[in-house]
Protein backbone atom coordinates (compact mmCIF):
# COMPACT_ATOMS: atom_id res chain seq x y z
CA UNK A 1 0.00 0.00 0.00
CA UNK A 2 1.43 3.32 -0.73
CA UNK A 3 0.51 5.54 1.74
CA UNK A 4 0.80 8.84 0.01
CA UNK A 5 -1.26 7.92 -2.58
CA UNK A 6 -3.65 6.52 -0.38
CA UNK A 7 -3.85 10.02 1.48
CA UNK A 8 -4.04 12.05 -1.93
CA UNK A 9 -6.99 10.07 -2.65
CA UNK A 10 -8.32 10.84 0.51
CA UNK A 11 -8.13 14.72 0.36
CA UNK A 12 -9.80 14.30 -3.17
CA UNK A 13 -12.65 12.68 -1.52
CA UNK A 14 -13.11 15.10 1.34
CA UNK A 15 -12.64 17.90 -1.36
CA UNK A 16 -15.51 16.32 -3.15
CA UNK A 17 -17.49 16.26 0.59
CA UNK A 18 -16.82 20.27 1.15
CA UNK A 19 -17.95 21.01 -2.38
CA UNK A 20 -21.38 18.88 -2.06
CA UNK A 21 -21.90 20.83 1.39
CA UNK A 22 -21.41 24.10 -0.22
CA UNK A 23 -23.55 23.35 -3.15
CA UNK A 24 -26.16 22.13 -1.17
CA UNK A 25 -26.60 23.97 2.15
CA UNK A 26 -24.49 27.30 1.47
CA UNK A 27 -25.89 28.07 -1.96
CA UNK A 28 -27.50 31.28 -0.75
CA UNK A 29 -24.84 32.57 1.17
CA UNK A 30 -22.29 31.61 -1.50
CA UNK A 31 -24.39 33.32 -4.71
CA UNK A 32 -24.55 37.08 -2.63
CA UNK A 33 -20.96 36.66 -1.74
CA UNK A 34 -20.80 36.45 -5.70
CA UNK A 35 -23.28 38.83 -6.57
CA UNK A 36 -25.08 35.79 -8.44
CA UNK A 37 -29.01 36.17 -9.34
CA UNK A 38 -31.18 33.02 -9.34
CA UNK A 39 -30.17 31.47 -13.00
CA UNK A 40 -26.27 32.09 -11.31
CA UNK A 41 -27.27 30.56 -8.12
CA UNK A 42 -28.58 27.49 -9.90
CA UNK A 43 -25.34 27.42 -12.03
CA UNK A 44 -23.33 27.65 -8.75
CA UNK A 45 -25.50 24.78 -7.48
CA UNK A 46 -24.54 22.36 -10.30
CA UNK A 47 -21.13 23.21 -10.62
CA UNK A 48 -20.52 22.45 -6.91
CA UNK A 49 -22.69 19.09 -7.22
CA UNK A 50 -20.40 18.78 -10.19
CA UNK A 51 -17.02 18.59 -9.34
CA UNK A 52 -17.91 17.29 -5.93
CA UNK A 53 -18.69 14.02 -7.33
CA UNK A 54 -15.84 14.48 -9.85
CA UNK A 55 -13.33 15.17 -6.48
CA UNK A 56 -15.07 12.55 -4.93
CA UNK A 57 -14.78 9.86 -7.95
CA UNK A 58 -11.47 10.61 -8.66
CA UNK A 59 -10.42 10.50 -5.15
CA UNK A 60 -11.88 6.77 -4.68
CA UNK A 61 -9.81 5.80 -7.72
CA UNK A 62 -6.80 7.44 -6.66
CA UNK A 63 -7.28 5.79 -3.20
CA UNK A 64 -7.97 2.79 -4.76
CA UNK A 65 -4.49 2.42 -6.59
CA UNK A 66 -2.73 3.56 -3.84
CA UNK A 67 -4.24 0.55 -1.84
CA UNK A 68 -3.04 -2.04 -4.91
CA UNK A 69 0.28 -1.00 -4.96
CA UNK A 70 3.08 -1.89 -3.29
CA UNK A 71 4.63 0.40 -0.27
CA UNK A 72 8.75 -1.12 -0.77
CA UNK A 73 11.24 1.49 0.82
CA UNK A 74 8.20 3.74 1.71
CA UNK A 75 8.48 6.59 4.17
CA UNK A 76 6.57 6.71 7.12
CA UNK A 77 3.11 8.89 6.61
CA UNK A 78 0.10 8.61 9.16
CA UNK A 79 -2.98 8.16 7.32
CA UNK A 80 -4.93 8.39 11.04
CA UNK A 81 -5.75 11.99 10.71
CA UNK A 82 -6.87 12.33 7.05
CA UNK A 83 -9.39 9.37 7.67
CA UNK A 84 -10.56 11.47 10.70
CA UNK A 85 -10.94 14.27 8.93
CA UNK A 86 -12.72 12.74 6.34
CA UNK A 87 -15.22 10.35 8.95
CA UNK A 88 -15.82 13.88 10.61
CA UNK A 89 -16.42 15.58 7.11
CA UNK A 90 -19.43 13.19 6.95
CA UNK A 91 -20.63 13.57 10.31
CA UNK A 92 -21.19 17.16 9.82
CA UNK A 93 -23.03 16.39 6.18
CA UNK A 94 -25.79 14.17 8.11
CA UNK A 95 -25.75 16.56 10.97
CA UNK A 96 -26.15 19.39 8.12
CA UNK A 97 -28.78 17.32 6.33
CA UNK A 98 -30.78 16.68 9.45
CA UNK A 99 -31.08 20.42 10.59
CA UNK A 100 -31.98 21.15 7.00
CA UNK A 101 -35.25 18.96 7.01
CA UNK A 102 -36.31 19.75 10.77
CA UNK A 103 -35.06 23.31 11.28
CA UNK A 104 -38.23 25.59 10.38
CA UNK A 105 -36.94 28.11 8.13
CA UNK A 106 -38.93 31.59 8.60
CA UNK A 107 -41.12 32.93 5.56
CA UNK A 108 -39.50 35.02 2.76
CA UNK A 109 -40.94 37.72 1.11
CA UNK A 110 -41.33 38.02 -2.38
CA UNK A 111 -39.51 41.15 -4.13
CA UNK A 112 -40.77 44.08 -3.75
CA UNK A 113 -42.82 43.55 -0.67
CA UNK A 114 -42.51 45.03 2.76
CA UNK A 115 -42.74 44.50 6.18
CA UNK A 116 -46.01 46.02 7.98
CA UNK A 117 -45.71 46.83 11.58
Amino acid sequence: MRKKTVRSGLRFMAAGILLVMAASFFHEELSRLLFLDMAGEARLTFIGFFLGGACGGFGVLIAAVGLLQTGYNEARLRLAPTIFFLFSLVVLFCVLAYQSITVPMPPRLPPGESVNI
